[in-house]
């Protein structure tokens, strides 16, 4: 059985240990998705999938004819994903706006993606896929009234270039009651896609033992992490 990482040092004469120096992981970057080329399996009038990618409360908008509605953005580099937020049409300034039902069986993927964004939505090495996204409109109650503001998923360190977002269709329109209008079913409409840097690989220090050994002076720490993180320091 692999053992918990650990370490230890002398306590010198007047020497004290500072647990507050053991710290958790610092505060995630925010990855500049503005910098990539956003782009959405198909489109409804001017609403461009740019639009999920700007400081302005507007909102994206795939077709109801979509077979699988998708949004997705190519970064020019590769990034270690941590959390990642998407907010229903109109919703980044915190309240809903129309049709907040249609925010529901969504998946986040992290992609390592060659080839062309504008015109593949489904190609790249899927690196990370989250669970079902508010299934049926659970968090809306499963009704065409309500929804959520955003959604979230940690990727937890998955390298891609590329986030792809995708709704899975609801032709019976179960997860709103069967109500709506022919937009209910299918419609992939976003205000804001953000995401940060994994750091660490999501997964805070936790100590888990402090020992000393009073015949030498030694003291060791013993911590749980999924990345051998340590952050001490003596005064």
């Amino acid at each position: 059985m692999k053992s918990n990482p650990s370490v230890s040092f002398n306590l010198l004469s007047r020497a004290l240990i500072t647990l507050a120096s053991i710290t958790a992981p610092a505060a995630a970057d925010p990855i500049p998705l503005d910098t990539g080329i956003p782009a959405q399996s198909s489109q409804l009038g001017g609403l461009a999938a740019g639009n999920a990618l700007d400081d302005s409360v507007n909102f994206t908008h795939t077709l109801n004819s979509d077979a699988n509605p998708t949004w997705q953005v190519l970064l020019p580099e590769t990034y270690s994903f941590g959390i990642v937020e998407v907010f229903n049409r109109a919703s980044s300034n915190g309240t809903l706006d129309c049709c907040p039902s249609r925010f529901r069986d969504i998946t986040i993927e992290i992609v390592q993606f060659d080839g062309d964004v504008t015109t593949d939505f489904t190609g790249g090495v899927v690196t990370y896929s989250s669970a079902l996204l508010n299934p049926e409109n659970v968090i809306g109650g499963g009704v065409a009234t309500s929804g959520p503001v955003s959604l979230t998923a940690n990727a937890d360190g998955a390298a891609g270039n590329m986030i792809r977002i995708i709704r899975t269709r609801d032709d019976d329109l179960s997860g709103s009651g069967g109500a709506g209008n022919q937009d209910e079913a299918s419609v992939l409409s976003l205000d804001l896609v953000t995401a940060e840097e994994s750091v660490g690989g999501g997964s805070p220090l936790k100590i888990t033992e402090i020992a000393l050994d009073e015949a030498t002076g030694m003291i060791t720490l013993t911590w749980n992490s999924k990345q051998n993180r340590t952050g001490i320091s003596c005064q």
